[in-house]
């Protein structure tokens, strides 16, 4: 496979600053603190380079783009950064394992969710993920990124009270360019069109699309979803001095919709109903992925 390009490196670079100010709003409400990723340097680094770097257990987070399901990339930390993460709470952990990165898997979650949504914005597409692992090991390259001759990678500054660490952001050149909206025009890896993330090629009528395919994987996780009529902020004197037939006053007014939350996450707003003796909601409105970022970032 060929070099990647000073100018995918630059044009990468460029759009560190924008990718990884959504990812910080979106971990900050993963982490209920804030979080801080910022300074990315991005070079191209030769594969083989990595394997010395790389040879003790970290965090590694797995995954790829829907339309490129074969091009894993990686997400890295070290055994340090993820005690300080996990030490969040004021108990430092025992042992650093794969059940550590369970417990913290609504934060590396939160990553990934943000690196999508940052590149979305950026292409004005969705962008889903296929092939999502996250483990506590040595790192094994996957196939795509053993067969380059050259990766690109960027390293980030994590920072916040408690926490001070680097994210390695890993991926072969197909990817950079897909994440940038270039065509690759390269023997058999030539994108269709400079949107990538549009349907390669043809597909015969009724052919499930990746998007189609990669969103049956997910079927069948559970998610919370909650309806938030309002809020209030109280003071502890007069929330101990509630008591039946008290009256709450909650930031909506009568009639205002209200919030739909999948896993606490603003998706959608409706309107209450009655369902025989139940309460439903009836969704009037899905929020934009641009209105859910204006709800991360202030929550940030």
């Amino acid at each position: 496979m060929s070099r990647i390009s000073e100018e995918i490196v630059s044009r990468f670079s460029s759009a560190q600053g924008q990718i990884w100010q959504t990812v910080s709003m979106t971990v900050s409400e993963a982490a209920n603190q804030n979080m801080t990723f910022g300074d990315a340097l991005t070079v191209a680094t030769r594969t083989t380079d990595l394997f010395s770097e790389l040879g003790s257990p970290r965090v590694v987070i797995q995954f790829a783009f829907a339309n490129l399901p074969e091009n894993p990339q990686l997400l890295l930390m070290s055994q340090e950064t993820l005690v300080e993460l996990a030490s969040m709470n004021g108990s430092v952990p025992e042992e650093i394992d794969d059940n550590l990165v369970a417990d913290n898997r609504p934060i590396f979650e939160s990553l990934v969710q943000g690196l999508c949504l940052a590149i979305g914005n950026m292409l004005n597409e969705a962008v889903v993920t296929s092939g999502v692992s996250m483990r506590f090991q040595i790192v094994s390259l996957p196939p795509n990124l053993q067969r380059s001759d050259e990766v690109l990678r960027s390293s980030i500054n994590l920072s916040s009270e408690s926490v001070n660490g680097t994210v390695l952001w890993i991926m072969d050149n197909e990817t950079a360019h897909l994440v940038l909206g270039v065509p690759l025009l390269e023997d058999d890896h030539s994108l269709a069109s400079a949107n990538p993330f549009e349907s390669h090629g043809s597909q015969s009528k009724g052919a499930a699309s990746p998007l189609d395919q990669s969103l049956e994987i997910l079927m069948d996780i559970p998610l919370e979803i909650s309806v938030e009529l309002g809020r209030v902020k109280m003071l502890v004197k007069d929330v101990v001095e509630l008591g039946s037939g008290s009256i709450v006053e909650i930031d909506k007014a009568a009639g205002e919709p209200v919030d739909v939350m999948v896993n606490g996450r603003l998706v959608a707003r409706g309107e209450v109903v009655v369902i025989e003796d139940n309460f439903g909601v009836r969704i009037t409105e899905i929020l934009s992925p641009s209105e859910r970022l204006m709800r991360l970032s202030e929550a940030a």
